[in-house]
């Protein structure tokens, strides 16, 4: 698999995608949506350019978790897929764990840290914003 090649999907097979760009940033979210959302105490999304990113089977199903973002799960398995915000449309946001290589794709920073629940430490130098990063216009 060449160095801009990602592909990734659900527990079950029927949400699968592919990314043929190197991945714009990663995240960890330390949100309580994130938290609700995957069942772990963080979250981890890498983003990939929208125009080089496509569903290869079925799309995510979608549901609006705020007035800002949808987040996308497997219809069939329930599988947590991704998340969108309409003030990053130029992206696409999947999680990292839905990734087939989750280990070549790396992270840039944490978010939403004043969430962080105080038992969950992660040991690295990443930079830490209380809540949205400074890299991107999220609203989330």
């Amino acid at each position: 698999m060449s160095d801009t090649h990602f592909e990734g999907g659900c527990l079950c097979g029927a949400v699968r995608y592919r990314a043929t760009s190197a991945p714009l940033r990663g995240v960890i979210c330390h949100c309580g949506l994130c938290r609700r959302h995957s069942g772990a105490p963080a979250l981890a999304f890498v983003h990939f350019p929208a125009d080089a990113f496509a569903w290869l089977a079925s799309p995510p199903s979608w549901y609006r978790s705020s007035e800002y973002a949808e987040r996308g799960f497997c219809g069939v398995c329930g599988s947590t897929i991704g998340m969108r915000e309409s003030v990053l449309a130029d992206r696409v946001q999947v999680c990292i764990g839905s990734l087939d290589e989750p280990e070549r794709v790396g992270i840039d920073d944490h978010v939403w840290t004043g969430s962080q629940l105080p038992w969950f430490e992660v040991a690295d130098a990443l930079p830490r914003f209380s809540r949205s990063s400074t890299a991107v216009p999220s609203k989330a």
